[in-house]
């Protein structure tokens, strides 16, 4: 039987707003310090900061903790799902090949074989996740949501800030093609706020497992 506390969820799993306030609150700390020390003419927002930082480590711990919460009903496409995204986050995909991983240039251009069956082999496994995640678990979520569960406009949120964020993403080069014409401080600003929603994508993942567990639905 599954017990409940102040501090404390179910199987002695932590309370969402501890655990979440917790990152957040060392996600402001590292930030901080990151712009503190910033050298010149180095972004906030740049590759390997601390905002793409805490954006990695928030995707790593939420997927060790929906093993942790989740044990024994564990559902293998769940975690792959959030190890995938941690990696894109810490620029994985582009640090041990001569193309990007998840680009189709390591393909069409002119790789190693061993490269080329990688991509192939990591493109089918996210893509077999995404699958499996839409297809046993999309139904649930989708009642949940019609029921407004927590968990539910948890994940919603989720995914929605991941999107909206990867819109966002190289703006100017986005809306160039379209005739219009993005100034720097838009720019610059589009891009700020891009890498602020991301770090915020983890924490909604990781409300929306504690809250799932709480209400013993299939997480």
């Amino acid at each position: 039987m599954m017990t409940t506390n102040r501090t404390s969820g179910p199987s002695g799993a932590p309370s969402p707003v501890a655990l979440v306030g917790g990152f957040l609150a060392l996600t402001a700390f590292v930030v901080g310090a990151d712009w503190a020390m910033l050298p010149d003419g180095e972004k906030l927002t740049r590759e390997g900061g601390g905002i793409e930082m805490m954006s990695l480590i928030g995707y790593i711990l939420a997927a060790g903790l929906y093993l942790w919460v989740a044990r024994p009903r564990v559902f293998w496409a769940v975690p792959m799902v959030l190890l995938f995204m941690a990696a894109r986050e810490g620029d994985l995909d582009k640090r041990f090949t001569s193309e990007g991983i998840l680009s189709t240039k390591i393909l069409i251009h002119d790789t190693a074989l061993w490269e080329k069956l990688l991509a192939l082999g990591l493109w089918a496994l996210l893509a077999a996740s995404v699958i499996a995640l839409v297809r046993y678990r999309g139904p649930a979520l989708l009642r949940a949501l019609r029921q407004a569960r927590p968990w539910a406009l948890a994940v919603a949120g989720g995914i929605l800030l991941a999107a909206f964020s990867k819109a966002i993403d190289g703006l100017a080069r986005k809306l160039a093609p379209l005739g219009i014409d993005v100034s720097a401080p838009v720019g610059r600003g589009a891009g700020v706020l891009e890498e602020l929603l991301e770090v915020l994508v983890p924490p909604l993942f990781m409300l929306a497992i504690l809250w799932a567990r709480r209400s013993e639905a299939p997480a």
